[in-house]
């Protein structure tokens, strides 16, 4: 049995960017084993019939951390992508407007523009009313009612395919407070200040490829080191000493990048995780690519409509000038995929898209988590953490990983 001091479990971003961590700090005697018949995960890209397909849904490289940047520009340098001010839409009830909604609802007609500036000013956030537990009651609390129930309500509705009445709050703690007074001032302006936009004002991608260039960057020094077709579904103590995994592996620490159920029957989590277990609740996502003629800037809109099976649209073309003309993707969930339309160029299916945050899911993912750390199984990413991260977040927990483990020397490396 050969032995390795850790055994990373899923080749996705978070695997690959932990091993390349380890790599560029002087540590070598690494296994990555991925399930699937590539490594990439949700990063992976297509090129079909000259069309970017991003098969995991929207990817674009943007993040408040540097070293992120210095990370990935130690790969794929600055100059191999396009910058963007990013330009995003919603459709509400048949009314497009810039995003945020709460920073552009002066784009509506008047009435509705009223209307919602009313019902943003009766925000129980405003009026000094405790925070309720439930994502339903949160929305209401924090952007009034009107623009709960025709756009946030029936959009998470779609994205998550479940009641956000089901849904906890505690992820939502970094948001910031509604700022009314910007909101009025907005409307009395007829402008919103773009600096101000809450998450990815600019972004970057690739001039050519999808974003799997990124990974692909990322991955390339480490590759050798990377078995497919190799799912792990148990983990148990040597009698020596660490950890065998699935019966062929020795490792002195394990690092889980994979959904935690697949690892359920493992002893080291014990019975007593089977119900935390099954807290965590993940929702799967369709991604299909189209042909649109529709003129637009944009490069992605929020479809909330109850109408419409998916719920965001990307204009390829837009952030990708390298690919075909015309090139619309779409994310639906699969609750709500009815099958590809006539003139599809196809699509793909993600069983696991996002992780859901739904009641008690966060007291689970700890339990979850602290049974595995002792016994030297690391959650990391997206789902070893059980938490919606970004690729660019999976990166930045990539490293405070290595470092709480005492790897520190790729810091040196990114910024030489």
């Amino acid at each position: 049995m050969r032995s390795y001091d850790y055994v990373i479990i899923g080749a996705g971003m978070s695997g690959v960017a932990f091993a390349r961590l380890l790599q560029l700090s002087g540590i070598d005697d690494f296994l990555l084993l991925e399930r699937g018949d590539e490594p990439g995960g949700l990063c992976r890209s297509r090129m079909i019939d000259g069309h970017v397909l991003d098969t995991g849904g929207g990817h674009f490289l943007c993040t408040k951390h540097e070293e992120v940047y210095q990370f990935v520009f130690k790969h794929l340098p600055r100059e191999a992508f396009n910058r963007f001010d990013r330009v995003s839409k919603i459709n509400v009830a048949g009314v497009t407007v810039d995003y945020p909604l709460e920073s552009n609802i002066w784009q509506m007609p008047p009435e509705r523009c009223a209307d919602y500036l009313l019902s943003v000013m009766a925000n129980g956030e405003l009026r000094g009313l405790p925070a309720p537990q439930s994502f339903e009651e949160w929305i209401r609390w924090k952007l009034g009612d009107r623009i709960a129930e025709d756009y946030m309500l029936p959009y998470n509705r779609k994205v998550w395919g479940l009641e956000p009445s089901e849904m906890d709050v505690d992820w939502l703690h970094k948001i910031p407070r509604v700022n009314v007074r910007e909101i009025v001032l907005a409307c009395l302006c007829r402008s919103a200040d773009a600096s101000k936009i809450p998450s990815h004002g600019v972004f970057y991608y690739p001039k050519e490829g999808g974003f799997q260039r990124v990974f692909d960057a990322i991955a390339a020094p480490i590759m050798d080191r990377v078995e497919c077709r190799a799912g792990v579904s148990m983990v148990e103590a040597h009698p020596e000493g660490g950890l065998i995994v699935q019966g062929k592996y020795r490792a002195a620490r394990v690092v889980n990048t994979a959904p935690w159920p697949v690892l359920g029957d493992s002893p080291f989590l014990g019975k007593a995780a089977q119900s935390d277990l099954a807290r965590l609740r993940h929702s799967s996502l369709v991604v299909s690519l189209h042909r649109t003629d529709v003129p637009t800037d944009a490069h992605w809109c929020y479809e909330p409509s109850m109408e419409l099976g998916h719920h965001r649209d990307f204009f390829i073309p837009n952030y990708a000038p390298h690919s075909a003309k015309g090139g619309l993707m779409r994310e639906t969930n699969l609750k709500r995929w009815s099958g590809a339309p006539a003139g599809s160029l196809g699509h793909f299916y993600n069983e696991h898209a996002y992780p859901i945050p739904s009641r008690d899911w966060a007291g689970a993912v700890d339990k979850v988590l602290n049974r595995a750390e002792a016994a030297g199984v690391f959650g990391l990413g997206r789902w070893g953490q059980w938490q919606y991260f970004n690729s660019d977040v999976c990166i930045h927990e990539a490293m405070r990983l290595a470092v709480r483990l005492g790897h520190t020397q790729w810091q040196h490396s990114i910024k030489s």
